[in-house]
């Protein structure tokens, strides 16, 4: 499991272009997805096949052919980005933890936006004291769930070893 610096840092385009190269291939590698394939389905320009990472890295793929790879390669953005900023890796893409807190992230800024839609006045943003509170609140009930979920297996592992 990845574990991040605990701050979110500002990063040079230079890594996050970097970052973005890593993590799109590793999704085309565990995808089985080739860069002939992509040219094939139009979705990178022929052109742009030869020193294709490089180019990526280099920030030369057009905006248009890095949504499209991003979409065909079905890269969640929310969780891509927290990866690289907050899990301080492309390869904690992966990770269970990085995946929940893109569901937690999205989840929660859905329901916040219908909330919040329905409230009267001007909505103020929440301190950062009461966001780390609110946080400490939602990781505790994932652990606690994570917990029981555990502790059923261990009891579908022991009936299977008594009655196995």
């Amino acid at each position: 499991m990845y574990q991040g610096s605990g701050s979110v840092e500002e990063k040079s385009c230079a890594q996050v272009h970097r970052e973005n190269a890593i993590l799109i291939k590793l999704q085309m590698k565990k995808q089985g997805v080739s860069i002939r394939c992509l040219v094939s389905e139009g979705i990178v320009k022929t052109s742009h096949r030869h020193r294709f990472y490089e180019r990526i890295e280099e920030g030369k793929l057009e905006f248009d052919e890095i949504v499209k790879l991003r979409q065909r390669l079905k890269i969640d953005p929310v969780r891509a980005e927290l990866a690289m900023r907050c899990f301080d890796s492309p390869e904690s893409y992966e990770d269970p933890c990085c995946e929940t807190t893109a569901h937690v992230a999205t989840a929660l800024a859905v329901q916040l936006f219908e909330v919040m839609a329905a409230c009267e006045g001007e909505f103020e943003p929440l301190k950062e004291g009461l966001c780390q509170g609110l946080a400490k609140r939602a990781t505790t009930a994932i652990a606690e769930n994570h917990a029981r979920i555990e502790a059923q297996r261990e009891a579908i592992g022991d009936a299977d070893r008594a009655f196995g």
